[in-house]
């Protein structure tokens, strides 16, 4: 047998044997365990510095759909109801007409009218109700300044429009107070007045002189004194001169006693604003 006829069936006895080994073993079971199988995992990435990039537990892909939702929601306006329209309508009307001082008038286009109306439609409205308060209050104020210029029935039209407007406002009576306290203190000090301007009353030998006596001329001087000297000469009184300038008091004298040639007048001076001189007997 050549060496070739050998080789093949040797390696067709060992072919046989291998077969055989194979059939007689049990195929070995995969071992089952708890541990979940290894998944291949992505390569990690490490910065530059060696350490690991945080991670996100919440991917971009899951926060884009919130953030969009936020950012688009409409913000919604509460609607108003036609009546509220119709309120609002009427008080900026209300207001147009304060702002041109139309107060009362027109009779169809005031602002009293359109805030009384608001008010009558929506009972509380702040709007209407600081409207009605604002016309109070300009005609208090002119009631005010009617009553310093001494107007005083301008004063009180004005007070009754006001209470027209509206008679439980607390800003009327205040005024109302006011004016009437002024006009008392007014009144107070002008009979303080007349009484100092009413000359006094005289008793028989009294002679009222001008305060102003010697910013006279001579003539007028002489004049208002003239009385005085005829009286003395009669009745040979002596003088009491009531005067506030001791100066001008002493003038009197010497222009009275110089124009009687009789005798030599007697007089004394009191130092009092009176602007007077009297006739004592001795």
């Amino acid at each position: 047998m050549t060496k070739k006829a050998v080789s093949i069936v040797f390696f067709a006895l060992f072919m046989t044997g291998c077969q055989g080994n194979f059939q007689s073993v049990d195929p070995i079971q995969p071992e089952v365990t708890d541990e979940t199988p290894a998944v291949a995992q992505e390569p990690e990435t490490v910065d530059v510095d060696g350490s690991k990039p945080e991670v996100n537990s919440t991917s971009a892909e899951e926060n884009a759909p919130d953030a969009k939702m936020k950012s688009s929601e409409p913000i919604v306006k509460k609607q108003l109801t036609s009546a509220q329209k119709i309120t609002q309508r009427l008080i900026k009307q209300g207001d147009q007409a304060l702002a041109a001082k139309r107060l009362l008038t027109p009779e169809d286009d005031n602002a009293n009218l359109y805030f009384q109306a608001a008010l009558g439609r929506e009972p509380g409205n702040f709007e209407a109700i600081h409207g009605i308060a604002s016309i109070v209050d300009l005609y208090t104020q002119w009631a005010w300044e009617a009553a310093r210029s001494r107007s005083y029935s301008a004063a009180a039209r004005y007070l009754e429009l006001a209470r027209f407007v509206n008679p439980e406002d607390a800003l009327i009576v205040e005024v109302s107070s006011r004016i009437k306290d002024l006009r008392s203190q007014r009144e107070q000090r002008r009979k303080k007045v007349t009484k100092k301007k009413q000359p006094k009353e005289l008793k028989e030998g009294q002679y009222l002189l001008p305060k102003n006596l010697f910013s006279l001329s001579e003539d007028e001087i002489i004049a208002k004194i003239q009385p005085i000297i005829d009286e003395v000469i009669q009745t040979k009184d002596s003088l009491a001169i009531y005067w506030s300038n001791d100066k001008e008091a002493r003038l009197i004298y010497q222009i009275i006693n110089s124009r009687v040639e009789d005798f030599r007048v007697r007089g004394m001076i009191y130092h009092r604003a009176d602007y007077m001189v009297e006739l004592q007997q001795d």
